[in-house]
């Protein structure tokens, strides 16, 4: 249970830093005791662990009662296609170094948890000096874990130029800032969770600021365990869009979502969820076209062996778009990741995405033709580890593959990437 928390915890940081980023927007964490949370008092285990420490003492650097736990990752990598153009693709050998420092103190012998972590990323260019950059990113967190409630809130901040979406395909200068806290409140054979998260995102050049926007999402959720492995769960969110700037006209609205769920374990090696449901969206202007439709999300993770793990995760959800004016796209996305340890210090990293987006109106082409935006999104790449006897440092080499098909032209790329690179987890 304790390490399925910090596996989705790698695993939900690594999906939004694969591929074509998506920014750092944070997901709901509606996984339940299967995935990331402890589950409820009426589940087998729960009396147990209840109120127990859920801290893993073990790697890092001691310093008084904080554990620090720094990290260095150095890579070169080559690209085909470094613009995402569709036609004329330029191609570039790219150095890139990420250092990262963790720290946390564990509170009441582990029951309790304080952190804070600091990472920093530069690339420098061989040909294109003038997309050299540098990321910064920090984050605080607070874990409370009593007998009658869990209580899990972070704030991450970022200061990027990464790709944000699969709309900006160039790389924008942008100010990040996501709040996530879940509470969990178990009784009896039920329990009620309260999710809220709340995403600020700024541009720095003028031309994008019309983009500036937040999103508050709260989400309030009932369950009851039907069986030891079973779960039924009901959910309401509310969603409050606002942007700074009204240049496309008041693209200010609400959304209420109204979900149904089912999570649990098939076996002791397969846990799951799924959910679905419908959402109103609903803008301000009446001009905009709103999303009143199907909504859905599901995860299921399997292990094969101690060895071997795959996560298959999908979903269904409106967007904010960036194009055209546009109020939003429908997005519809699956992701897969596997990991599988091949001998004792060899191990694959493989992941794979596939996303089909559609858009709420028409565009007007330059050749004046009227068409309705739709994108099939991929992204997908594997990679082989080998990890050093002393447990620190790691060889990896990795191919990645992305692209994207547009009914809109100018829209299409494909770009291959190839990189070597060390790292080192203290």
């Amino acid at each position: 249970m304790k390490n399925n928390r910090v596996f989705f915890s790698a695993l939900s940081l690594f999906l939004l830093s694969c591929g074509v980023s998506y920014g750092y927007v944070p997901e709901p964490q509606s996984e339940g005791k299967y995935f990331t949370s402890k589950g409820t008092k009426a589940a087998e285990t729960y009396e147990a662990a209840a109120g127990m420490p859920t801290y893993d003492y073990g790697k890092g650097i001691q310093w008084g009662p904080v554990h620090l736990k720094p990290s260095v990752d150095y890579s070169f990598w080559w690209g085909d296609n470094i613009f995402f153009e569709p036609t004329s693709e330029k191609s570039d050998y790219v150095n890139k170094l990420t250092g990262a420092l963790l720290a946390e103190l564990p509170l009441s012998g582990g029951q309790h948890l304080l952190s804070g972590s600091y990472q920093a990323t530069h690339e420098w260019f061989n040909r294109f000096v003038d997309q050299d950059h540098t990321d910064h990113r920090g984050s605080v967190g607070l874990n409370l874990n009593f007998v009658p409630f869990t209580l899990d809130v972070e704030d991450t901040y970022e200061r990027t130029v990464g790709r944000a979406n699969t709309e900006f395909t160039d790389r924008v200068k942008r100010d990040e800032n996501a709040f996530h806290s879940l509470l969990e409140v178990p009784f009896a054979s039920f329990f009620l969770e309260n999710e809220i998260t709340d995403f600020d995102i700024s541009y720095e050049r003028p031309v994008d600021a019309v983009f500036d926007h937040n999103l508050l999402n709260i989400y309030q959720r009932v369950g009851y365990d039907m069986t030891p492995n079973t779960q039924l769960l009901g959910e309401y969110a509310f969603i409050n869009i606002a942007y700074d700037q009204d240049t496309f006209g008041d693209r200010d609205g609400d959304a209420h979502q109204y979900m149904l769920g089912l999570r649990g374990k098939f076996t002791e090696r397969i846990a799951y969820q799924a959910w679905a449901g419908a959402q109103n969206r609903i803008y301000d202007d009446s001009v905009r076209p709103d999303f009143n439709g199907l909504v859905a999300r599901a995860a299921i993770q399997w292990d094969p062996s101690d060895t071997n793990r795959l996560v298959l995760r999908g979903d269904r959800m409106p967007q904010e778009s960036t194009f055209d004016g546009q109020s939003y796209y429908e997005r519809n996305r699956a992701e897969l990741s596997w990991r599988l340890q091949v001998a004792e210090r060899w191990f694959v990293n493989s992941h794979g995405m596939y996303s089909f987006n559609r858009y709420s109106r028409v565009t007007v082409q330059t050749s004046g033709e009227q068409v309705t935006r739709e994108d099939d999104v991929y992204d997908a790449g594997t990679g082989l580890e080998y990890r050093m006897p002393n447990d620190i440092v790691s060889i990896v080499l990795d191919y990645r593959h992305a692209g994207r098909t547009s009914n809109i032209d100018g829209l299409d790329y494909e770009a291959n990437e190839i990189s070597a690179g060390v790292k080192a987890v203290f």
